[in-house]
């Protein structure tokens, strides 16, 4: 049910079987879909006797979904693991340092040094539909943006972690967007600054082997929110509909714009 292209019942809800059944406008069921302990199904049955049959159908095919998932799909802790499976196996390179809100510098041989996100971030950010930068030269204050990642629900910032110069910016991510996520550490590094001081690590940084630490602990909080859902997932939702296959459509997309701001914040 829409108006325009706003939604006025929030997605993944259950609805209730009186609600599918056409007979309430709006109910969402809080019984677990279990009719027989539901005050409301007993009234509406004892009400509307003609459309008690529908009602059961529907509330048989609801619970028949619902087995699927739990058969077929396995326990929830499976699906989180299968999710953070990829997150826990990444390697950050060895020639450059890296921050808390999942950015790496790199010293290079003209004296400044090159910026960009790391793959961890890069996964979960992933699509990269735009990228916007600050133009050269340019002063950035320690914890001030210097470019803006762009998905199609939401713009998020890019943070940077020691006052200095932006001397260049990497043109091709305008029209590559793409080569923030695919490639990191390589061609989709986001800008080379000029910094105040020869070592810019007036704040805490990681080496690459004390980074994989830091990304277990990221992990391990990544799991714990995605624990907070309480929909069954797997590969048949209640309605038959769209299977979830990654973090951001496992605890939906309000949650997960939210986790992403707070991975890319220092912290």
């Amino acid at each position: 049910m829409k108006t325009n292209t706003h939604t006025i019942i929030p997605e993944n809800e259950s609805h209730c079987v009186w609600m599918d059944a056409g007979l309430v406008n709006y109910k969402l069921c809080n019984c677990s879909f279990e009719c027989e302990a539901c005050p409301f199904d007993k009234v509406m049955r004892e009400q509307h006797n003609t459309f008690a049959e529908q009602a059961a159908m529907q509330s048989e095919h609801i619970s028949s979904d619902h087995r699927i998932v739990r058969e077929n799909g396995g326990d929830e802790t499976d699906f989180v693991q299968r999710f953070l499976s990829p997150l826990q196996s990444l390697s950050f390179p060895a020639d450059r340092i890296y921050f808390s809100n999942h950015t790496w510098m790199k010293s290079m041989h003209d004296g400044t040094f090159r910026m960009g996100i790391d793959e961890f971030l890069a996964q979960l950010i992933y699509p990269v539909t735009g990228v916007a930068a600050v133009h050269t030269p340019s002063h950035i204050g320690r914890g001030e943006p210097y470019a803006w990642l762009i998905r199609d629900s939401a713009t998020f910032a890019v943070h940077n972690n020691e006052k200095g110069i932006a001397s260049m910016i990497n043109t091709r991510l305008m029209e590559h967007p793409s080569l923030v996520t695919n490639d990191p550490y390589g061609e989709g590094w986001l800008m080379n600054v000029s910094c105040s001081v020869k070592t810019p690590f007036n704040i805490k940084f990681y080496t690459s082997d004390e980074y994989k630490d830091f990304i277990r602990e990221e992990v391990e909080d990544l799991s714990r929110e995605m624990k907070k859902n309480k929909h069954s997932v797997g590969n048949t939702m209640f309605d038959g509909g769209m299977r979830i296959e990654n973090i951001e459509k496992f605890i939906g997309e309000k949650r997960y714009n939210k986790l992403l701001l707070r991975l890319m914040s220092p912290h």
